[in-house]
């Protein structure tokens, strides 16, 4: 539809007419139009010619009949003048139709035109015939260009307009005929030179035409030109007279108007904007855009029905945009609502739009049109809901950060303490007698010592610290066999567990306890989720790439490239969203309390390795978690090689008193002498003075002032060879660069761990 624009009067309006196979006559128009040309409403009018009745005068009439057939048979443009009576008061009217038929599948013809009431210009031609009679007394002070040709077609007759429109005076015009000089505009000439043909043969006795003529000056002026012929008795032209009216003035609004209209429809595209006007009384409305293509629709009903046209909003948001126009309609308010469309996007991303508008009304305060524009603000909806992901993946590394700091802040200082116990206790076991029953209190204290190291772990885990050192590069599939007898077992009594695990997958960079922690949260999950039903659980292994652009779904975000997908699926109910929305919280669960980290560990490990993690689950349909671990390029094992030792200086350093004295007890039973320091730059020196004699360092990760990284730069600068053993139970991110002559010891360790890794790396030496 054209975009709304100020109000231009004028007598005419659009109708539609169907006529079906069994001959049965629909009308649709707006209803006062009808009413005031035929006094009747579109219904009468319609049953009016099923019944074969016209409003026409002469009524019924036989000539007019056979033409309005003669276009539906044929499809041909039914067009004329019609007088008409009101059906009321008999008041008499004209009217100008012009209809082009179509026919639709089922045979029925459809008309759709344009009914001008035209009684004006018939009292006009009345009063123009009565005109031409005194023309002879009045012609030179008419308003028009009066010109009067002979039967030879040349000028007998130029009035004083004549000369003001175009500028010749009736002495340079008369007897030359209207191509003898340059008075048509010559784009005009092979129109004008058809029309005045048709006059001339007697075709047309009077005609009415729109051209264009170029002044004596050379300007173009557009004229309205009223032609009538008069034949003689032999049927050859005796005369033409010609009245011009000079319509420059009006034709420039037009065109004016045409190009205004032509930029606005432009900006609304460029805008990505609809202007639509919804006519209330008709029930009808006009675009000023493709609605199908606008909306993403399929092309298919009339959508200029409102009916047919809601079917573009979204079924959840029709009650929303219908109330938005009631409440526009009835309280006289503005009208505003957002609604999605019924289509999404190609990407899969709702369409939004936004509708402004507001009711016109009619002088009875009746509400009568709906002027508004619709704006597609998908880009915007999208940018709002990045920019809400977004802001949520900063809370949540906010809260992991906090947590984080925490939870490796306990797990540090947790783990000293533990390293004092259990280096003591294992310390103390050595000195007993081989029957002694204190052993066995010393080793319940041991093992309840490694159960508190794993919960740090898992803490760590949880806050990404955990260190990445220990990992080796291994398979992910020997790993998953190696624990299938422990998933074989599962907490569920009916869910069984199956593997597919593809073939000829690349290694990973990984520690196998940690690896073993990952499946087994899974699974154990997976089980628990299944429960008796006999259900499924299916544990599968897949290469996987990351491709370079934005990924949904991922609680962890990977970065693109190649990984080994391990996945866990189970039948089960699936996830609940309360429960989606803090599943990856510490020490939440859904069962009995105190079931350790769960998935939040799980996160913590993942984010380590820099792997990825996404969870898809469906009410009644089941959860997959996936997993991706990053892969290398090719497995290097690292395999255990025994040593030997000798006797030396072994420099300790930690910031924690007796953690370094257990330390220096354990390196006694290797035969070295210790040094303690309890800071770097006291190990410096010690390590400046007792250079020759040092064989090895053992190094605490975390100290206050110098960190045990910095220290081993500062040793190694002094004697780049110098085996090193770095302890930590929190290492804050910082990346140890393990390789030839260092390893790492995660706190808190037994004695005996410690004299493996000394003796792993002297055998080195």
């Amino acid at each position: 539809m054209p975009f709304p624009m100020p109000p231009v009067p004028t007598p005419g309006f659009l109708y539609t007419c169907r006529l079906t196979p069994d001959g049965v006559f629909t009308f649709d128009a707006p209803a006062a139009d009808t009413e005031r040309v035929y006094e009747l409403s579109p219904q009468d009018m319609g049953r009016m010619l099923t019944e074969g009745r016209l409003p026409f005068l002469p009524a019924d009439s036989t000539a007019l009949w056979d033409s309005i057939h003669k276009s539906a048979g044929e499809l041909a443009p039914w067009n004329g003048d019609f007088e008409v009576r009101g059906q009321r008061t008999g008041r008499e009217s004209w009217v100008r139709i012009h209809a082009m038929p179509r026919r639709d599948p089922d045979g029925s013809v459809n008309w759709t035109g344009l009914i001008i009431d035209i009684t004006d210009l018939k009292s006009a031609e009345r009063e123009l015939r009565k005109a031409y009679q005194e023309l002879a007394f009045h012609v030179e002070n008419t308003p028009l260009a009066v010109i009067e040709w002979d039967g030879e077609f040349k000028v007998s007759r130029w009035n004083e307009q004549a000369e003001r429109v175009f500028g010749w005076t009736a002495s340079e015009v008369t007897g030359k005929g209207p191509f003898d000089w340059v008075f048509i505009h010559p784009d005009d000439v092979p129109v004008c030179q058809r029309l005045m043909g048709r006059l001339v043969s007697g075709e047309e006795p009077r005609n009415v035409t729109v051209n264009r003529n170029l002044t004596k000056a050379g300007n173009v002026v557009w004229c309205e030109w009223h032609n009538s012929v008069r034949l003689d008795d032999n049927g050859r032209m005796a005369s033409l007279l010609s009245l011009a009216l000079d319509i420059t003035d009006r034709h420039n609004a037009a065109e004016a108007l045409a190009r205004s209209e032509a930029r606005m429809r432009s900006a609304l595209d460029s805008a990505k904007m609809l202007g639509w006007d919804l006519d209330l009384v008709a029930n009808r409305w006009e675009t000023t855009a493709n609605f199908c293509d606008f909306h993403g629709l399929p092309v298919g009903p009339d959508y200029s029905d409102p009916e047919n046209a809601i079917a573009a909003v979204h079924p959840d948001d029709v009650p929303s945009v219908l109330e938005g126009r009631r409440r526009a309609i009835e309280r006289n308010e503005p009208m505003r609502y957002e609604f999605r469309g019924r289509v999404p996007t190609p990407s899969g991303f709702p369409r939004w739009f936004s509708t402004r508008g507001q009711v016109l009304r009619d002088t009875n305060g009746n509400a009568v049109r709906l002027v508004a524009v619709t704006t597609d603000i998908t880009e915007r909806k999208r940018a709002e809901a990045e920019r809400a992901t977004l802001d949520k993946q900063l809370l949540d590394a906010q809260k992991w950060e906090s947590l984080g700091v925490l939870s490796g802040g306990v797990a540090h200082d947790f783990n000293n303490i533990l390293t004092v116990v259990l280096g003591n206790a294992g310390l103390a076991r050595k000195g007993l007698p081989p029957l002694s029953p204190a052993s066995g209190y010393l080793e319940q204290i041991e093992e309840a010592c490694r159960r508190a190291a794993d919960l740090c772990r898992q803490l760590l885990a949880y806050t990404g610290r955990e260190h990445a050192a220990t990992a080796t590069t291994a398979d992910l599939n020997q790993l998953i066999r190696a624990s299938a007898a422990l998933l074989a077992v599962p907490t569920s009594k009916s869910a069984g567990v199956r593997f597919d695990l593809a073939d000829s997958l690349p290694a990973v960079r990984a520690d196998p306890a940690q690896v073993r922690q990952v499946l087994m949260n899974l699974v154990m999950n997976a089980a628990e989720a299944v429960g008796d039903d006999g259900g499924e659980v299916l544990v599968e292994t897949r290469l996987f790439d990351v491709p370079v652009g934005p990924l949904g779904g991922y609680h962890l975000t990977p970065i693109p490239g190649r990984y080994v997908r391990l996945v866990v699926s189970d039948t089960g109910p699936g996830i609940p969203p309360l429960v989606q929305a803090r599943m990856f919280d510490p020490f939440f669960t859904t069962k009995f309390a105190g079931r350790g980290l769960g998935l939040s560990a799980v996160l913590g490990i993942m984010r380590t390795y820099g792997g990825g993690i996404r969870i898809r689950t469906t009410p009644e349909h089941g959860t997959t978690v996936e997993v991706l671990w990053p892969a290398v390029a090719e497995a290097r094992p690292v395999s255990a090689i025994p040593g030997h030792n000798t006797a030396g200086l072994a420099l300790v350093v930690d910031d924690e008193m007796y953690v370094r004295e257990v330390t220096a007890s354990t390196l006694e039973e290797l035969g070295y002498e210790p040094l303690l320091a309890g800071d770097g730059p006291t190990a410096i020196q010690l390590f400046r003075l007792y250079r020759e004699g040092i064989r090895i360092a053992v190094i605490d990760m975390v100290m206050p002032g110098m960190s045990g990284d910095q220290l081993l730069e500062e040793l190694r600068a002094i004697e780049p060879n110098l085996p090193a053993v770095i302890v930590s139970g929190f290492t804050d991110r910082h990346v140890i660069r393990a390789g030839t002559r260092t390893e790492f010891l995660q706190k808190p360790f037994h004695p005996e761990e410690l004299l493996a890794v000394v003796a792993r790396l002297l055998a080195l030496a």
